[in-house]
């Protein structure tokens, strides 16, 4: 009887197992942990902030000198010069692949046009995979070993009018994490974070201990805030005295921004709209010495249903370039 009962607690284990990585499965993701992940961008690595047109340059310029891969995810590509740099990088012999998201929200239809010229250049375009509310991920991995991580989509708007934020990184696990969710959602498969902040997945939780670390300060710059947890969590962070800072897109673009400014400013969070540049951010500032930047929307459908990438850092390059930028955009008219 003993040994029977043995048998039964087993497979109830193994059972639970199962049905436990089913569900991890069709998440889209591997790995819930919700531990804080910091990832190091390497040495080297640099934080650019739109609008500059320098910014366009220099990541054209990393394509350029690809020779051997370019993989590309990005919600919207349209930019003409980069697309442009995927092409040659194509002509050269590079493994040039592209994901972008079918069906942007809003019924934009440049994104059709885009992949019909990739295509006719011999470029692996498709789109995202559809098990996602939306494939809003923004990140390039050229060679295996250079990586570009945004909160901007590669259209013109992004380099010239709008307020996002590019991280370059030659650190070679960056890399690989980054062309792990690559060819995952290539192939419509799960994928294993690691240090990355990935939806759908363990992106919620990470985001709510990243703001529960703070001692003395958060600042948040973000386009679309409408998520009853996180403002939850902000809320409480007031309440024991840790000065909060929101900056939000105006409700003119984002109506929903509208609602949140007034609850936020309700509980004693410092908030403003951010008129110009276009706000299409998405980062965090904590106590001044961890960020989170990535492609992210404060929304239950960013950080539970589409697929998004961000990362958490210490590096002080990013850190700081943060700040200095959420102090320019805070204090203006």
């Amino acid at each position: 009887m003993k040994c029977e009962n043995r048998w039964f607690v087993l497979v109830l284990v193994v059972l639970l197992l199962v049905s436990g990585a089913l569900v991890l499965s069709a998440t889209g993701v591997l790995d819930e942990s919700e531990h804080l992940p910091i990832a190091s961008l390497g040495p080297g690595a640099s934080c650019a902030v739109t609008p500059d047109p320098g910014v366009r340059t220099a990541l054209v310029a990393d394509i350029d000198m690809a020779s051997r891969s370019v993989f590309v995810e990005s919600y919207l590509l349209s930019d003409k010069a980069v697309i442009a740099s995927l092409q040659r990088a194509r002509k050269r012999g590079c493994d040039v692949r592209v994901i972008m998201e079918e069906a942007p929200y809003g019924g934009f239809s440049l994104n059709v046009a885009t992949r019909n010229q990739l295509r006719s250049a011999g470029i692996d375009a498709v789109w995202g995979n559809r098990i996602y509310s939306f494939s809003h991920a923004k990140f390039l991995v050229i060679d295996g070993t250079l990586s570009w991580l945004m909160t901007a989509n590669l259209t013109k708007s992004a380099f010239d009018t709008n307020r996002d934020v590019f991280l370059r990184s030659h650190d070679d696990r960056l890399a690989a994490e980054l062309t792990g969710v690559f060819r995952a959602d290539r192939n419509r498969g799960p994928c294993k974070p690691g240090r990355l902040v990935v939806s759908p997945g363990n992106a919620r939780g990470i985001l709510r201990s990243l703001l529960m670390e703070a001692q003395t300060s958060v600042d948040v710059a973000v386009e679309v805030f409408d998520e009853p947890e996180i403002e939850g969590v902000l809320r409480s962070l007031v309440r024991k005295g840790i000065r909060v800072r929101v900056q939000l897109a105006t409700p003119d673009r984002i109506a929903v921004n509208k609602d949140t400014y007034d609850r936020l400013a309700l509980f004693g969070a410092a908030v403003c709209y951010v008129e110009e540049p276009y706000l299409h951010t998405k980062y965090i500032i904590v106590d001044g010495r961890l960020a989170y930047v990535g492609s992210h929307n404060f929304t239950a459908g960013s950080i539970d249903e589409n697929r998004e990438v961000g990362i958490i850092t210490a590096d002080s390059t990013v850190v700081d370039a943060l700040h200095s930028v959420f102090d320019t955009d805070w204090s203006a008219p």
